[in-house]
């Protein structure tokens, strides 16, 4: 079972500003003041994806529970959120994943800044945590949570638009609420006896929203958690330091083109790095569905190109479609990452699965590595298979914080 988080909050997407609900775990070691000789604090973290949406899927399944409580449990900061169409989030599942790949995205460009920030002000990283090895980032997710896992982008091509984004958008919003949360965490670590609710945070997750009366309240407060960020961020972009980029734009007449300065976030020099890795847990691999984000066949989009602004030939659509699917293919292969399913998931064709298996792990220079689990289902409530799910995520997990 997961504890209360430590931070529940909505973000942006970069995909068009559709609310996201969030929360982060905090692992024991956070639990109080941090110091440069707490060797149990590594700055380790991971994002767990949930189900598909409209088949009941949200961070509060137990699948999703199961795998992150193991990762807190060895020491990551956890982040678990709901996709677009999810409870308490806004929007609506999409047909194609694309904006759901953006959900993720715009979740993991804050858990990177949120990370950088973590850290008590009066006590700076040593020497000897610099040259110690980078921390682990774990991108995860459970079935259509994996599906999206495996589409992204590499980490690093997608951090370069969060590096020194325009004020108004929603990159530099991110950026500016991980940070005011960090340094809010960072004041409440040092100072354990302030009141968490005197910094505007939300400490629950399990509230009783069954009455009314008990949802008015929770919607008030949500409100007023809200207004307290955006203060913070407001402060923290009133103290920034900006850059001014030259813009062209091109109005409906092409003979008019108008320049501007637009006010641009720094970009960070020493930005915390991490080593990746990713979990797949019941992919739904070959599986045959009418629902078209299912279909593995063209899993890329244009959203990219559509972000860098221009239509493009069909040729050259066709082009960057195929670069991406390879580009993320690829880290799988880079970095180290494990694919967990059972023989009887019904939402996977085993065959198309063992072929795709083969592939990865047979590739030069290979990290990929599987995990086949005899006698379970997509849901793993078959007799002791949840026990041999959690057996293969924390040996997993163990096996990239002592590496």
């Amino acid at each position: 079972m997961l504890p209360r988080p430590s931070l529940s909050f909505t973000l942006p997407s970069i995909q068009d500003n559709t609310k996201l609900d969030c929360r982060v775990y905090h692992p024991a070691c956070l639990k109080g003041p941090l110091g440069p000789s707490d060797k149990s604090w590594h700055r380790h973290a991971a994002i767990v994806a949930h189900p598909y949406a409209p088949l009941g899927g949200s961070y509060d399944d137990p699948v999703v529970i199961l795998i992150s409580s193991t990762l807190l449990h060895l020491g990551f900061v956890v982040v678990t959120f709901n996709f677009r169409g999810a409870p308490s989030s806004h929007g609506r599942t999409s047909w194609t994943s694309k904006p759901e790949r953006a959900d993720y995205i715009s979740v993991a460009g804050f858990l990177v800044y949120y990370m950088h920030y973590l850290r008590p002000r009066q006590h700076p990283p040593s020497a000897a945590n610099e040259n110690a090895p980078s921390p682990i980032f774990l991108l995860a997710g459970y079935s259509y949570g994996a599906m999206v896992t495996m589409q992204l982008p590499p980490l690093d091509s997608f951090l370069s638009d969060f590096a020194s984004p325009a004020t108004h958008t929603p990159m530099a919003d991110i950026r500016l609420r991980a940070q005011h949360l960090a340094e809010q965490q960072t004041v409440m670590s040092t100072t354990p006896s302030s009141p968490r609710k005197s910094l505007g945070m939300r400490v629950g997750g399990d509230e009783d929203i069954s009455s009314p009366n008990a949802r008015d309240k929770l919607r008030a407060h949500s409100r007023e958690r809200e207004e307290r960020i955006r203060k913070g961020v407001r402060e923290l972009l009133a103290r920034h330091k900006l850059n001014h980029r030259e813009k062209t734009h091109n109005p409906t007449d092409q003979f008019q083109r108008v320049e501007r300065e637009e006010p641009c976030l720094e970009s960070i020099d020493n930005l915390i790095r991490f080593r990746c890795a990713y979990l797949l847990v019941s992919p739904p691999l070959g599986i045959v569905t009418n629902l078209a984000t299912m279909n593995f066949s063209n899993p890329f989009s244009s959203w990219s190109r559509r972000r860098k602004g221009g239509p493009l030939s069909v040729r050259n659509h066709e082009g960057d479609v195929k670069q991406e699917e390879t580009a993320a293919e690829a880290k799988l292969i880079r970095h180290p990452t494990l694919a967990i399913y059972g023989d009887q998931d019904g939402f996977l064709t085993l065959k198309k699965m063992h072929e795709w298996t083969t592939q990865l792990r047979s590739a030069e220079g290979s990290l990929f590595q599987h995990v086949e689990v005899s006698g379970a289902g997509h849901f793993w409530m078959e007799e002791g298979v949840v026990y041999e799910l959690r057996k293969a995520v924390s040996s997993f997990a163990a096996r990239l914080t002592k590496s």
